[in-house]
Parts: structure tokens; C-alpha cells; sequence
């Protein structure tokens, strides 16, 4: 479980799995109580190892699209060529208000306004609810459930190796845990 309160602006938290998806089909619920706003990212990144075991505190690398360059200093990018396959997705979350925020890392992706134009694209709200995440690394795609309704494949040509992610830029408590995709 995940909990975030600020009483600062443009403040935010990230947390990311330390299980890594390999191969095969991964389901996560991403279940969000008590919250402010839906301004929530939920979804994948690139294994990420610390250097001197260390994270800056305001890690959030869907806010930025050269997060490579931006964290250099606290995070060892140097294991992605022979582990990450041959994608540039090295970060894609369901934001929120529905959009698709992705990230080679190094310049390329909608990180800044966000890809409201996959099929399915429907906003989380207000109200707590249960987000859902399919993330099949045979097929490489990325596919979101609201409530256990499939909404729709957010994102194609995913390979290599992932996390799951959260990142909160509001107050509320988020539990994620592995499930059985719904039927």
C-alpha cells in the first residue's frame, strides 16, 4: 500500500515494484482510496538499478522525457542494452484522466500532453475504484481494466523487461497487488 500527503504544490511520490516481468503475461490491481484528484500514474518502467543505493527523492520520470539524462547521477542505465529488447518504451502509464504517458527515456514520447487517442481511453475519476493492468510480453502490449471492465490495449511494441510503477501528484492511498487477469 501506497500513501501520499503533501501540503506543498507540484509536490509527488513514486514507487516502483522490485519484481521483474520478463516474459509471459503480468496482471497487477491498482486499487485507489481516498483520493483528492485523479491525478495518478499507474503503470510500467525499465528496471532501474540505484547507484549508492540511492533514489532522488523526486524521482518521476513521466514528467520528463529524457529521464536517462535527468537521473544519470542516482540510477545505473547501463544494464538496458542487453535486458531491455529492442523498444523504446522504457516507461508507460495510464494517467488519471485516461491519457497514455510514455517514455523512451531519452527524448521521444508523449510525456508532456499525454496520448488521449488509444482505443478504450476512459478517465479513472473521482470516486476510488480498482485500475487494472495487463502487461503481456508475447503479444507486447499494455492493456487497462477500470473496475475489472477492459477498457482497451493503452500500448503496442512493449519488449524487454519491466516494473510495475505508481507515481501520485495528489493525496490518496493506492494498494497494488498481482491478480488473475477478468475474464
Amino acid at each position: 500500500t501506497i500513501q501520499y500527503r503533501s501540503n506543498f504544490e507540484e509536490e509527488y511520490s513514486s514507487a516502483i515494484s522490485s519484481h521483474i516481468m520478463r516474459s509471459g503475461r503480468h496482471y497487477a490491481n491498482f486499487k485507489a482510496t481516498q483520493m483528492a484528484s485523479d491525478e495518478i500514474n499507474i503503470g510500467i518502467i525499465r528496471p532501474l538499478l540505484k547507484k549508492n543505493n540511492r533514489m532522488d527523492y523526486d524521482f518521476h520520470p513521466v514528467v520528463t522525457e529524457d529521464f536517462i539524462t535527468d537521473y544519470e547521477s542516482d540510477v545505473d542505465f547501463t544494464i538496458r542494452a542487453s535486458h531491455w529488447g529492442d523498444g523504446n518504451v522504457n516507461c508507460c502509464t495510464y494517467f488519471g484522466d485516461g491519457a497514455c504517458y510514455w517514455s523512451s527515456g531519452e527524448g521521444e514520447g508523449r510525456c508532456k500532453s499525454g496520448d488521449r487517442e488509444w482505443s478504450g481511453n476512459g478517465a479513472m475519476g473521482f470516486d476510488p475504484c480498482t485500475i487494472g493492468l495487463l502487461l503481456d510480453l508475447n503479444a507486447g502490449t499494455l492493456t487497462v481494466y477500470k473496475n475489472s471492465r477492459r477498457l482497451g490495449v493503452m500500448k503496442r511494441g512493449l519488449t524487454g523487461e519491466y516494473c510495475w510503477m505508481v507515481t501520485l501528484l495528489t493525496e490518496c492511498i493506492i494498494s497494488v497487488e498481482r491478480d488473475v487477469p477478468p475474464e
